[in-house]
């Protein structure tokens, strides 16, 4: 075995321009191909995994409005792929004329109400009580408000011609992040905004009594929906359009990027696969040339006793000194390359551009190694097939 790898290091010393050239081609098709590996377990695999955990991408929204009663909330409710369901007194969001801190201050003017619950995939397992509001970043910004702090809504209406506008004093229970919800909005309990809505749709409802009455109604006109997965948006779609409520979901393209990160593994093998038998055609070519350019050399050896196993084993060693030199020279370039990718595009403390886990580095060597050994099948073949005699008629 010792002396097929000394003859195997002679002949790639011998003719170590093309052992360069072959390793330069084997770095050339390796080091894209780690390098979009990283990517994908980097930036693109968390960004696209982001997004398929963003619940905003697996909101269903009503279209129109309807008559939804209890018994149609406990169905939702019960279902295995609904993740969260709540009522909602109309089609799109209430507004609050204006809101500032009870302090005084700056107010914001004409904010959404948004109704919520326990288990608001938004607000996490907070609970929502009356009297207490979850605010948007944004809102929490632009009123310089914090967490425990007294805010006012005011809540204004027409009657007969008159202006009567009443106020709503809330406490500050949390903020949502803008990564959950960029627009300005308050998230307040369904009790309170069915006081809201009554006080602005009935005459009967006065400045003074307007918080008495907080009973649900019979019938609700909207609804705020949630699956636990994107694959779940068109089985519950399906089955409310089958009771005749009309939806749409939130993401319109959720269902293809839930495709997207479902495939992308499967994108980047046949990347991987279709670059890795081109090399490995040329690699098993190459070998097999090396072997024909040395004809009588193999011929001598074969006639002063080499064995035919020891003669197997010289193409062998060749295939495994040149793929390792290349996995080798590939790393120590594209863990440089990553190194600068990182430094240069830092990404705020979170998921970092590109990363080679372990995984990666031990799947590269060892379909570095069935590569070598498949790779040389044909060359050894051709080595130990070479007679004796064709050194003596040539040589």
């Amino acid at each position: 075995m010792m002396l097929s790898l000394q003859l195997a290091l002679r002949e790639l010393r011998r003719d170590w321009i093309a052992a360069g050239c072959f390793v330069a081609a084997l770095v050339g098709v390796l080091g894209p191909m780690l390098i979009l590996l990283a990517l994908k377990n980097g930036v693109i695999g968390g960004m696209v995994e982001r997004l398929v955990e963003d619940p905003a991408n697996r909101e269903i929204i009503a279209v129109g409005t309807g008559q939804h009663d209890t018994a149609f909330f406990d169905w939702l409710g019960a279902r295995a792929d609904v993740a969260f369901v709540v009522p909602s007194t109309r089609s799109i969001n209430a507004l609050a004329d204006a809101v500032r801190k009870a302090q005084g201050g700056r107010a914001e003017r004409s904010v959404a109400l948004i109704v919520s619950a326990r288990g608001d995939p938004l607000l996490g397992d907070a609970e929502v009580q009356p009297g207490a509001v979850w605010v948007s970043q944004a809102v929490a910004e632009k009123l310089e408000a914090a967490v425990g702090q007294a805010l006012v809504l005011f809540i204004g209406r027409e009657i007969d011609g008159q202006q009567e506008t009443v106020q709503l004093p809330v406490r500050v229970a949390g903020i949502v992040p803008t990564e959950r919800y960029r627009r300005p909005a308050i998230f307040l309990s369904l009790p309170d905004l069915i006081a809201i809505e009554r006080f602005r749709d009935s005459a009967e409802v006065t400045p003074g009594t307007w918080l008495d009455d907080r009973a649900q109604p019979e019938n609700y006109a909207s609804f705020r929906l949630y699956v636990r997965d994107l694959a779940d948006l068109e089985m519950v779609m399906d089955a409310l359009e089958a009771r005749g409520v009309a939806t749409r979901p939130r993401a319109e393209n959720a269902v293809l990027l839930l495709k997207f990160r479902d495939n992308l593994n499967l994108i980047y093998a046949v990347i991987a696969t279709l670059a890795l038998a081109g090399f490995w055609a040329a690699m098993a070519a190459n070998l097999r040339g090396m072997v024909e350019r040395r004809r009588l050399a193999y011929s001598l050896l074969r006639l002063v006793g080499l064995s035919r196993g020891a003669r197997w084993l010289i193409p062998l060693w060749q295939s495994f000194v040149l793929i390792g030199a290349g996995i080798l020279i590939s790393l120590a370039i594209v863990f440089t390359a990553l190194a600068a990718l990182n430094m240069t595009f830092p990404n705020d403390g979170a998921d970092i551009i590109a990363a080679l886990t372990a995984r990666d580095i031990v799947g590269t060597i060892l379909l570095g190694g069935l590569t070598a050994l498949t790779a040389a099948v044909w060359s050894m073949w051709a080595a130990a097939a070479i007679p004796s005699q064709e050194v003596l008629r040539n040589g």
